[in-house]
């Protein structure tokens, strides 16, 4: 009575014989689909559900159904729980057959578009639906431009006859949506036969597809001196226009390409204040576009705005930077050896001093005591044979002395200080002359000074005056002179490496260098920017930190030629920046030779792009959310890429920039010295001259001020004062 009720109050459907009519009609349309379906979801209404009986499932016996039975009153631009969890799951496994079948056509349509934002329902997948004026207004007029493998039935009016229709795309919809008729139904028999759910996309038969794009090296290249009414405005060259074209020939479709508004601001779009967006993702997400053309990277950021093809090729992210100007020929003299190893030699020349000292000490005293006991044996042997003699001489020694004691005692008189010295200075001085005479060559290590200044001598391949006497400091001295020899051998090797290769160019070549460094960096949106913030390594997240969002190109690109910036983009833009730029700059220096540079400049570093990638992304042609033309978008590119077109289309585009970059390189002359290649030698001996001059000062100085002031002092007998000095 219910199911009655119902029937009566939706005269147009029919008496209750309608319904078993209808039953067997969804009976023979699922043997047109059943061999290929997956699986099947079924949305139904109360009204409908008591419609489809035990025929219909039984025809579907075999087939995995999700059934989801909804209320009148349920609003499907915002399911409910259950029906949002089972929508979930159809796409999850995968179905490929939709069945809906609701009365009220406002809750059909309402699903759809939820789904459609959502991508709940795989667009792409086949659609049962009954037809209602409802689902063809102007405003859904989209809608049907993505789900076009869809059969709508309607029954006539006061006939047993049913007609099977489907949109038809991929004619354009202008003004009224009139859908095409597929086959009849009537008593159990199909008209025509026909295929419900024919390709549509493999063959678009002539009609056109919009396409967005704008000027950007590789994917789209605009000739400038093209008129503004030109049906592709302009775009004849580019990676992307070359699939474009092998696509549009193989799909059988005219692409009209066009940009987007304020292209060379707004390029891939920025967010605006409603929410929406502008440049080449506004028009995607608006659906006003069919294909985009921007070398799109594989993305999250971009899946949730639009659909993108499979990647057909994989691009280079990094940095454009730029080469310093810091000039270190001064530190020619220390460039060939590191810090680490510099430390070494250091340490090593101190010690080695230290161990001569050390050895010339020792031995000093070893012979010094040996020396010592030869001059008391001979002085033994000198008291026995002149005894007697030596008691007559001190007889008389010790008269003498007494009457000048006596005699310096009434005249008052005092040996002064001095004179005790130089009578000390002359005992010692005829002491030393049995001492010291078998000890030749010790004088060079004998003070820690000269000890150091002779170890360093010989690093430096300057060889000794005399060689020790000592045993134990010759076999030093040895091993010395082979440590000497491996450590001249590399630093004269790694100095003629460097005087014969070209300067060191300071770049910033991996990403470490450029989160250390306090240069700038940035790209264009904030897509850029996520990646950088949301990267696992710590130095990505440091990068990101001071990443800054990039909407004018020109004016970044001339931070970088200041040295003020970093800019982040794909490596063959890069390439074709750098080479405009040094064009630009080769210009510069062209007008300042003559004269006619005007007041602007382009900035004075070279530039340079980073030698590692930060990233490799791949890269795809977009397409508007659930587009229907993906699948065959996909198989076409497959082909391409397995052909090799996509990297011989890609040198043709870079051609022009490659032969740029031929032009501005500059062959280094190598193994040729220069004035500035020996300012290290210069600084060093600069030094040596201004620190030679500041000891001179400093000695005159205390010369003057110290030992001239002493009171010891004799200019006529220096030798004694510097022996007291010494004691």
């Amino acid at each position: 009575m219910r199911a009655s009720a119902n029937v009566i109050k939706f005269n147009s459907y029919g008496d209750i014989k309608w319904n078993s009519e209808f039953e067997n009609l969804a009976v023979d349309i699922t043997k047109k689909w059943k061999d290929t379906a997956t699986c099947l979801n079924l949305i139904v209404d109360h009204f409908y559900d008591s419609i489809l009986d035990k025929s219909f499932y039984k025809s579907i016996t075999g087939i995995p159904l999700f059934k989801t039975l909804v209320n009148d009153s349920e609003d499907l631009i915002s399911p409910k729980f259950q029906t949002l969890q089972v929508l979930k799951m159809v796409r999850k496994e995968g179905c490929n057959m939709n069945i809906i079948f609701m009365l009220n056509a406002d809750q059909t349509i309402r699903l759809l578009k939820f789904s459609d934002k959502h991508r709940l329902l795989d667009s792409r997948t086949k659609f049962m639906l009954l037809h209602d004026r409802r689902l063809f207004t102007k405003q859904y007029h989209t809608l049907w431009t993505k789900i076009i493998n869809v059969v709508f039935i309607r029954k006539y009016r006061f006939k047993e006859l049913y007609e099977l229709s489907t949109v038809p795309y991929p004619a354009p919809i202008k003004g009224v949506l009139i859908t095409l008729r597929l086959d009849l139904w009537n008593k159990r028999k199909f008209q025509k036969q026909t295929d419900l759910y024919r390709d549509k996309v493999s063959n678009l038969q002539g009609n056109s597809l919009k396409v967005v794009t704008f000027n950007y090296i590789p994917s789209a290249i605009k000739n400038m001196l093209t008129n503004e009414n030109d049906e592709n405005s302009g775009y004849n060259k580019g990676l992307e226009i070359e699939v474009l074209n092998s696509l549009s020939s193989v799909m059988n479709f005219i692409p009209f390409i066009y940009e987007p508004m304020n292209w060379r601001t707004e390029k891939w779009g920025k967010k605006q204040i409603d929410g929406t967006l502008s440049g080449l993702l506004g028009e995607a997400s608006s659906a006003r576009a069919d294909l985009v053309l921007g070398n799109l990277h594989y993305s999250p950021y971009h899946l949730n705005i639009l659909d993108l093809s499979i990647p057909y090729n994989t691009e280079c992210l990094t940095f454009l930077t730029f080469e310093s100007k810091t000039d270190n020929s001064w530190k020619t003299l220390i460039l060939p050896f590191k810090l680490n190893m510099w430390v070494g030699v250091l340490i090593t020349l101190l010690v080695g001093g230290f161990l001569f000292y050390v050895f010339a000490t020792a031995h000093k005293h070893i012979e010094d005591s040996h020396n010592m006991n030869k001059l008391i044996n001979n002085t033994n042997t000198n008291k026995e044979l002149n005894k007697q003699d030596s008691v007559l001489a001190k007889l008389k020694s010790t008269i003498k002395n007494i009457f000048n004691t006596l005699k310096n005692k009434f005249k008052n008189t005092k040996i002064n200080k001095q004179q005790k010295f130089e009578i000390n200075y002359m005992k010692n001085t005829n002491l030393n002359k049995y001492i010291n005479k078998d000890v030749t060559g010790l004088y060079l290590f004998e003070d820690i000074e000269n000890s150091i200044l002779y170890t360093y001598g010989m690093l430096i391949a300057i060889s000794l005056p005399k060689v020790p006497s000592g045993w134990a400091i010759r076999i030093l001295t040895g091993w010395w002179w082979i440590y000497c020899l491996l450590v001249a051998v590399a630093y004269k090797a790694s100095m003629t490496a460097i005087l014969a290769n070209p300067d060191t160019r300071i770049t910033i070549d991996t990403l470490e260098d450029l989160a250390d460094s306090n240069v700038d960096c940035g790209g264009w949106g904030e897509q850029s920017k996520e990646f950088f913030m949301t990267s696992l390594d710590r130095t990505g997240q440091r990068v990101g930190q001071k990443f800054q969002e990039v909407y004018d190109v020109d004016k970044a690109i001339d931070r970088v030629s200041k040295g003020q910036f970093a800019y982040y983009d794909n490596i063959h833009f890069l390439r074709y920046v750098k080479g405009l730029q040094n064009t630009k700059t080769q210009e510069q220096n062209s007008q300042l030779i003559n004269g006619t540079l005007n007041s602007t400049s382009n900035g004075d570093f070279t530039l340079h792009i980073m030698s590692n990638c930060i990233v490799n992304v791949p890269i795809s042609i977009g397409l508007q959310k659930n587009s229907p033309i993906k699948p065959a978008v996909d198989r076409f590119l497959i082909r391409v890429i397995e052909a090799g077109l996509v990297k011989k289309w890609l040198t043709d585009v870079m051609l022009d920039t490659i032969a740029l970059e031929k032009l501005q390189q500059t062959e280094e002359v190598k193994a040729l010295m220069d004035l500035k290649k020996l300012y290290g030698a210069f600084v060093v001996l600069v030094a040596g001259y201004i620190l030679s001059i500041v000891t001179l000062l400093l000695e005159i100085s205390y010369w003057y001020g110290v030992v001239k002031k002493d009171p010891l002092f004799d200019e006529y007998f220096l030798s004694c004062y510097y022996a007291q000095q010494k004691n």
